[in-house]
């Protein structure tokens, strides 16, 4: 038996259950990401790419347990303001001398930079387009035993208008292509 919901122009089917986590993380300067990105601000999209962002870089972390995550929270005060808070955190597995260095270089200091996430259920967002999101905290661990992992944590954060872009593409790929060309896939 099938089910549709229709709230306030928001469709929910009850097969259209997402899952959690995100799979993919790529991060590059704001500037260069705006030069090769057409923008929707109204309703908040990357509607076309003309070629991959300039110094992308794509973050590699653990997959296996399920600990990356991309949040949002929009919130409104009784005058009608508001601020988003997004936050992106993953897990990098076995500290090194290699990993430390570059995580120290990208927290020194907020920097615009912008972060492609996709997630585990097909969704593409590009987090930080309004003001560009920055390396909140680098949480270094040893582990004090055979039941605890040696790894960085690693939380992106920001504060935006809105909510995180959208890729809106005019295909069938959720906004795939367009993900792809920014991020030079």
């Amino acid at each position: 038996m099938a089910c549709t919901v229709n709230l306030s122009g928001i469709t929910y089917g009850c097969d259209d259950l997402g899952i959690g986590g995100i799979v993919k993380l790529h991060l590059a300067p704001k500037a260069s990401v705006e030069a090769v990105a057409t923008l929707d601000s109204d309703n908040r999209s990357i509607t076309a790419a003309t070629a991959a962002s300039a110094d992308i870089v794509e973050i590699e972390f653990n997959l296996k347990d399920g600990f990356s995550a991309f949040s949002e929270v929009k919130t409104v005060d009784a005058a009608g303001g508001f601020t988003t808070v997004p936050s992106i955190v993953v897990e990098i597995p076995k500290m090194s001398n290699g990993k430390n260095t570059a995580l120290n270089t990208m927290s020194n200091g907020p920097k615009e930079i912008v972060a492609f996430v996709q997630t585990a259920a097909g969704t593409y967002h590009a987090v930080g387009m309004d003001f560009g999101v920055y390396v909140g905290t680098v949480d270094a661990n040893s582990g004090t035993g055979r039941s605890e992992k040696n790894r960085y944590q690693l939380t992106i954060t920001g504060e935006e208008n809105e909510l995180s872009y959208s890729f809106a593409s005019t295909s069938d790929d959720g906004g795939e292509s367009i993900y792809n060309t920014i991020t030079g896939q």
